[in-house]
Protein backbone atom coordinates (compact mmCIF):
# COMPACT_ATOMS: atom_id res chain seq x y z
CA UNK A 1 0.00 0.00 0.00
CA UNK A 2 1.35 3.39 -1.01
CA UNK A 3 0.14 6.74 0.25
CA UNK A 4 0.75 10.32 -0.85
CA UNK A 5 -0.41 13.48 0.88
CA UNK A 6 -1.18 16.72 -0.94
CA UNK A 7 -3.19 19.92 -0.59
CA UNK A 8 -6.54 19.85 -2.38
CA UNK A 9 -7.40 23.48 -1.67
CA UNK A 10 -7.65 25.83 1.25
CA UNK A 11 -7.84 23.79 4.42
CA UNK A 12 -8.33 20.43 2.66
CA UNK A 13 -5.89 17.52 2.78
CA UNK A 14 -5.93 14.98 -0.07
CA UNK A 15 -4.65 11.47 0.57
CA UNK A 16 -4.10 9.21 -2.45
CA UNK A 17 -3.95 5.48 -1.73
CA UNK A 18 -2.60 2.81 -4.09
CA UNK A 19 -2.67 -0.92 -3.53
CA UNK A 20 -4.61 -3.30 -1.31
CA UNK A 21 -6.26 -1.80 1.76
CA UNK A 22 -6.31 -5.08 3.65
CA UNK A 23 -4.77 -5.83 7.06
CA UNK A 24 -1.21 -5.51 5.74
CA UNK A 25 -2.03 -2.36 3.76
CA UNK A 26 -3.81 -0.73 6.70
CA UNK A 27 -0.82 -1.56 8.93
CA UNK A 28 1.59 -0.14 6.35
CA UNK A 29 -0.09 3.28 6.11
CA UNK A 30 -2.30 3.50 9.21
CA UNK A 31 -0.11 5.63 11.43
CA UNK A 32 0.92 8.05 8.65
CA UNK A 33 -2.69 8.19 7.37
CA UNK A 34 -4.09 9.11 10.77
CA UNK A 35 -1.23 11.51 11.56
CA UNK A 36 -1.70 13.37 8.25
CA UNK A 37 -5.42 13.90 8.84
CA UNK A 38 -6.49 13.92 12.47
CA UNK A 39 -4.03 16.21 14.34
CA UNK A 40 -4.52 19.13 11.91
CA UNK A 41 -8.29 18.66 12.25
CA UNK A 42 -8.85 19.72 8.64
CA UNK A 43 -11.31 18.39 6.10
CA UNK A 44 -9.83 15.56 4.06
CA UNK A 45 -10.61 13.81 0.79
CA UNK A 46 -9.37 10.30 0.14
CA UNK A 47 -8.61 9.14 -3.41
CA UNK A 48 -9.45 5.44 -3.62
CA UNK A 49 -8.98 5.14 -7.40
CA UNK A 50 -5.73 3.21 -6.89
CA UNK A 51 -7.15 0.86 -4.26
CA UNK A 52 -7.68 -2.56 -5.83
CA UNK A 53 -9.06 -4.37 -2.77
CA UNK A 54 -10.51 -3.34 0.59
CA UNK A 55 -10.94 -5.53 3.65
CA UNK A 56 -12.38 -4.87 7.10
CA UNK A 57 -9.12 -3.44 8.48
CA UNK A 58 -9.08 -0.86 5.69
CA UNK A 59 -12.68 0.08 6.44
CA UNK A 60 -11.85 0.32 10.14
CA UNK A 61 -9.03 2.77 9.36
CA UNK A 62 -11.40 4.98 7.32
CA UNK A 63 -14.19 4.84 9.93
CA UNK A 64 -11.94 5.58 12.91
CA UNK A 65 -10.35 8.50 11.07
CA UNK A 66 -13.74 9.89 10.02
CA UNK A 67 -15.01 9.68 13.60
CA UNK A 68 -11.89 11.35 14.99
CA UNK A 69 -12.30 14.16 12.46
CA UNK A 70 -15.97 14.64 13.33
CA UNK A 71 -14.94 15.40 16.92
CA UNK A 72 -12.84 18.24 15.46
CA UNK A 73 -15.76 19.51 13.35
CA UNK A 74 -14.13 18.30 10.14
CA UNK A 75 -15.17 15.74 7.56
CA UNK A 76 -13.68 12.88 5.57
CA UNK A 77 -14.93 12.27 2.00
CA UNK A 78 -14.00 9.25 -0.13
CA UNK A 79 -13.84 9.41 -3.92
CA UNK A 80 -12.89 7.50 -7.04
CA UNK A 81 -13.42 3.95 -5.79
CA UNK A 82 -13.17 1.18 -8.39
CA UNK A 83 -16.28 -1.00 -8.83
CA UNK A 84 -15.10 -3.81 -6.52
CA UNK A 85 -14.14 -1.36 -3.75
CA UNK A 86 -17.32 0.70 -4.27
CA UNK A 87 -19.40 -2.47 -3.82
CA UNK A 88 -17.61 -3.25 -0.54
CA UNK A 89 -18.17 0.31 0.72
CA UNK A 90 -21.88 0.15 -0.17
CA UNK A 91 -22.38 -3.29 1.39
CA UNK A 92 -20.77 -2.05 4.60
CA UNK A 93 -22.97 1.10 4.49
CA UNK A 94 -19.95 3.39 4.84
CA UNK A 95 -21.93 6.08 3.02
CA UNK A 96 -23.93 6.37 6.25
CA UNK A 97 -20.74 7.45 8.04
CA UNK A 98 -18.99 9.55 5.38
CA UNK A 99 -19.77 10.83 1.89
CA UNK A 100 -18.60 8.69 -1.02
CA UNK A 101 -18.36 10.41 -4.40
CA UNK A 102 -17.20 9.49 -7.89
CA UNK A 103 -14.71 12.32 -8.46
CA UNK A 104 -12.36 14.68 -6.66
CA UNK A 105 -14.51 17.64 -7.70
CA UNK A 106 -17.60 16.01 -6.19
CA UNK A 107 -15.64 15.28 -3.00
CA UNK A 108 -14.65 18.93 -2.70
CA UNK A 109 -18.27 19.95 -3.38
CA UNK A 110 -19.43 17.61 -0.61
CA UNK A 111 -17.09 19.45 1.75
CA UNK A 112 -18.47 22.81 0.59
CA UNK A 113 -21.88 21.64 1.79
CA UNK A 114 -20.47 20.59 5.17
CA UNK A 115 -21.19 23.11 7.90
CA UNK A 116 -18.90 21.55 10.51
Amino acid sequence: MEMTVAEAGAGVTCIRLNGRLDAAGADAVGLRFTAAIVPPGRNAIIDLSGVTFMASMGMRLLISTARALSFRQAQLVLFGAQVLVQDVLEQAALDQIMPITASELQALQALDGFAG
